[in-house]
């Protein structure tokens, strides 16, 4: 391997570059073979496919995005292999996409710090097709990395009583049974009108979904504006501006953003309106991350 750059010091690239062309990251020299991001990992797909290879390149690629915002909001990102309570990632699919696997049906979500994410997500064709169905006006493979980060960082943040409190008093009682509360959402979702107040139509099915949602819109927002401010323009800003500040810039940009796809004919980049409440969830969510 040609020598890094003195600039970066003595570093390496991860593994899952050279053997799989699915990282850029690097690492210290005496940090193993795995950057951060990939030590993270618990289950990947069966790499001996190509369209697997393919599919997990991508969801390597949008994990990357999450654990970057993640280190620089400085979130405490841990692997289950040095914390009973830390964060891992597991990439499998179903029957419904493999034959030969065991799984009939993967669903993408969080459990204990576990994020699972259903591999046929990375299938162009199939997302779309999930979100024609679902009715979803967002759905991309880093969505559902911040949201299911949401569920993570939930039981790491909401940490006492007087934070659980604050929860309850914007996102509802989060002990409202889940498996039931879904299940009603779905049964009445196609007939269930949208509240204005919610910050997506999903966020309505339990308190926690609302707050998971609100998790990953604030990631959106910050991520977007701190590569705008990079990029030179006046609508950005970093992610240790007044959250005030923030807000306001993105509702400039979010704006700026849709016009600019409507003039090449393509659907809003940020298909939302927030409203007043959904401001006051934002805050909360700056408030746990930078509390004063």
């Amino acid at each position: 391997m040609v020598p890094l750059p003195d600039a970066v010091g003595n570093r390496k690239l991860c593994r899952n570059s050279s053997d799989y062309d699915v990282c850029n990251w690097l690492l210290p020299e005496q940090d193993g073979k795995y950057c951060i991001s990939c030590r993270l990992n618990d289950t990947i797909p069966n790499l001996l496919d190509p369209d697997r290879r393919r599919w997990w390149k991508q969801l390597e690629h949008a994990k990357r995005r999450l654990i970057y915002s993640l280190l620089e909001l400085g979130l405490p990102v841990v692997g289950k292999n040095k914390d009973p309570n830390g964060l891992a990632f597991c990439f499998i699919e179903d029957k419904r996409t493999n034959p030969g696997v065991f799984e009939e049906h993967v669903a993408t979500g969080h459990q204990n710090g576990m994020i699972t994410i259903n591999i046929a997500e990375a299938d162009e064709v199939r997302r779309e097709i999930t979100r024609q169905y679902t009715g979803e006006l967002y759905r991309t493979l880093l969505g559902h990395f911040r949201h299911e980060s949401g569920h993570y960082y939930y039981n790491r943040l909401i940490n006492n009583n007087e934070r659980v409190n604050a929860f309850r008093e914007l996102f509802g009682d989060e002990t409202v049974d889940y498996a039931k509360a879904l299940k009603k959402y779905y049964a009445k979702k196609d007939s269930l009108p949208y509240d204005p107040d919610m910050i997506s139509h999903y966020a309505q099915s339990h308190p926690l979904e609302d707050w998971a949602e609100v998790w990953s819109h604030y990631l959106h927002m910050i991520d977007t504006l701190e590569t705008a401010s990079a990029y030179g323009l006046e609508q950005g800003s970093m992610r240790w501006d007044d959250i005030e500040i923030t807000l306001s810039k993105w509702t400039e940009l979010s704006i700026s953003l849709n016009a600019l796809n409507r003039s090449m004919g393509l659907e809003d980049a940020y298909p939302f309106v927030l409203s007043d409440l959904s401001f006051k969830k934002l805050r909360f969510v700056h408030s746990l991350i930078y509390p004063s």
